[in-house]
């Protein structure tokens, strides 16, 4: 593949057209991604409009029109971008050493504008993660993937208290204290990624809710839940010491949304050291639908 007169840029406005012909396009960014369908020719709009934030569309092209494309979304405001989809149309030839190729320059592209890190959340044992490591990238950690069809809403058993902007500390702190340190250090969160109005890599119509339990004046569970329509993306994080009431937080979360929304479709994702609510998801009707590497 590389041996062809292969251009690697950023996406231009004349590739629009180019980009609805792309036969396979790889949605990375799972569950969140599953909210609303990838369009690459909206990708590549978002790339070329002008503005502090925008998206970042590379592509690889050679004569016969666009073969590749790798699509990035900056996360403010700690100079990060996350690898939301890759593109293809090779045909019958392998895509991973083009893949590994576009990656490699978008590494480049991101470091002259000042991008700390890079993120990415590919299948286990797929091409893309393949790419992802020849390029560079790191495992920090797994995610098994869950989804439940028109969940039943069991009542709930425990108080929420939605969450306000004074309680980003206490939330940052309950993450310190499940998520192992090796894994803090790679995703390298502040505070900030807490915030209620926090920037999600998710399309325009989405919105978020996020509610937390205390204890003692301790955050002990928070949950986050990403809407667009009836699809959901449920986000848990659970003291140690709090494991045994996942099921009636995640009751209780599904109680409050399902007031306002229909729960057609809920996403969840179980990281490989929260395996502990893997049982109050199965409780629920949520079958597991995929592994991702959480990838650096």
């Amino acid at each position: 593949m590389t041996s062809l007169s292969l251009s690697i840029r950023p996406v231009r406005v004349r590739d629009i057209p180019g980009l609805l012909g792309v036969s396979s396009v790889l949605a990375l960014n799972q569950p969140e991604a599953s909210l609303a369908p990838f369009r690459p020719a909206h990708a590549a709009m978002s790339s070329v409009l002008p503005g502090r934030n925008r998206s970042r569309m590379f592509v690889a092209h050679a004569d016969d029109g666009i073969l590749a494309f790798a699509h990035f979304v900056p996360e403010p405001p700690d100079q990060r971008w996350q690898l939301v989809a890759l593109g293809a149309q090779t045909g019958v030839y392998d895509v991973t050493p083009l893949w590994e190729e576009l990656i490699e320059r978008s590494i480049v592209a991101a470091g002259l504008r000042g991008v700390k890190r890079l993120y990415a959340r590919p299948p286990a044992g797929s091409q893309a993660e393949a790419a992802l490591s020849a390029a560079g990238f790191q495992p920090y950690a797994t995610e098994t993937l869950f989804v439940s069809e028109s969940p039943a809403i069991p009542t709930a058993r425990i108080l929420l208290k939605a969450q306000g902007q004074t309680d980003t500390w206490a939330i940052h702190q309950l993450y310190n204290t499940v998520v192992p340190r090796q894994v803090q250090y790679a995703e390298a969160f502040t505070s900030h990624r807490w915030d209620a109005g926090a920037h999600r890599t998710a399309p325009a119509g989405v919105v978020t809710a996020a509610w937390l339990v205390e204890e003692a004046f301790q955050v002990v569970a928070y949950a986050r839940m990403t809407s667009f329509g009836s699809s959901h993306v449920l986000e848990l994080i659970i003291h140690p010491d709090w494991t045994a009431s996942a099921g009636e937080v995640i009751d209780a979360v599904l109680g409050r949304v399902a007031a306002k929304r229909s729960l057609r479709r809920v996403y969840s994702a179980v990281r490989g050291y929260q395996q502990e609510l893997t049982p109050a998801l199965e409780a629920r009707g949520f079958r597991e639908s995929g592994t991702l590497t959480l990838s650096v």
